[in-house]
């Protein structure tokens, strides 16, 4: 598995190449959304060109309509819907990485899906693992991990969404278990916002901020 340190030391390699996406994940609560967008600013601030792109599935819209309607929708149903929709952002997302001179910092991917699907003890399927194996073979991917007890403290401090501490332990399992096979980099998610920021900028080749943002947001807030 890289490291941070290891993947830093490739960067000042000359014949290293910047990569033109990077794509964060990891459980909900991580601070995916807060370090994907503030990552993209940072660089913008500093000169660089960089792009946010959120690849949701629309798991929390679909979570309150079911609510306000008195419905729940079969499993089946919502992983259907959501996986629809997240192929077509992660498609939309990437060809705009495609077109621009810089970094795509991607919040989310389609190993999410996957990842719900094990939790939810779906079946993977064939064509889900196959896309989002071809499509990640590019991309530097990144797991931010937390505790799920910290996970959880940040998913209630948002008040707009609700997570078990089952679907948090198990997801962040999964998450662990997919970046132990696919050699991704995992990154200390409890860290101060800057530093975790500071750790995606080493991994993807950037140089440290000399315009950097003292009053960036608190890390948490993840969005579906």
């Amino acid at each position: 598995m890289a490291t941070v340190t290891q993947q830093a030391a490739i960067c000042g390699n000359p014949a290293y190449n910047i990569p033109r996406t990077l794509v964060i994940m990891g459980t909900d609560g991580a601070g995916k959304t807060t370090a994907a967008k503030e990552f993209a600013r940072e660089l913008e601030r500093d000169g660089f060109t960089a792009q946010f792109a959120a690849n949701v599935s629309g798991r929390r819209w679909l979570t309150r309509r079911s609510r306000a309607w008195g419905i729940t929708f079969p499993t089946f149903t919502q992983d259907f819907i959501e996986a629809v929709i997240r192929t077509a952002t992660v498609a939309a997302n990437s060809m705009r990485a495609s077109h621009i001179n810089g970094l795509t910092v991607m919040d989310r991917h389609l190993y999410c899906q996957l990842v719900l699907r094990s939790v939810r003890g779906q079946p993977l399927g064939l064509l889900l693992p196959w896309l989002a194996h071809a499509s990640i073979q590019k991309p530097l991917v990144v797991v931010l991990d937390v505790d799920p007890q910290e996970a959880f403290d940040r998913v209630v401090a948002r008040e707009d969404d609700f997570e078990t501490m089952d679907y948090l332990n198990a997801s962040r399992k999964e998450y662990l278990r997919l970046a132990r096979e696919n050699s991704w980099t995992i990154i200390d998610g409890s860290q101060p916002l800057p530093e975790v920021v500071t750790a995606l900028r080493s991994l993807a080749g950037y140089p440290a901020s000399q315009s950097r943002d003292r009053t960036v947001p608190s890390a948490g807030r993840d969005s579906l």
